[in-house]
C-alpha cells in the first residue's frame, strides 16, 4: 500500500512537471493540472486512510 500512495503521488508530480515543461513560456492547461493534482491527491488519501500505524 505505501508503494501505491507513492506511485500515484509520484505520477502527479510528473504530470504536473511535464505539463510545465510542455508549455513553458505560457501557463500549462488547466485539465493536465487538474489530472496532476486528483493523483497526488489520491496517493496522500491511499496513504491516509489506507495505511496502518503500528
Amino acid at each position: 500500500m505505501y508503494y501505491i500512495s507513492k506511485g500515484f503521488q509520484l505520477v502527479g508530480l510528473m504530470v504536473i512537471g511535464a505539463g510545465f515543461i510542455n508549455k513553458f513560456p505560457y501557463l500549462m492547461d488547466y485539465k493536465l493540472l487538474g489530472i496532476g493534482v486528483i493523483f497526488f491527491i489520491m496517493g496522500m488519501v491511499v496513504q491516509k486512510f489506507g495505511l496502518r500505524e503500528n
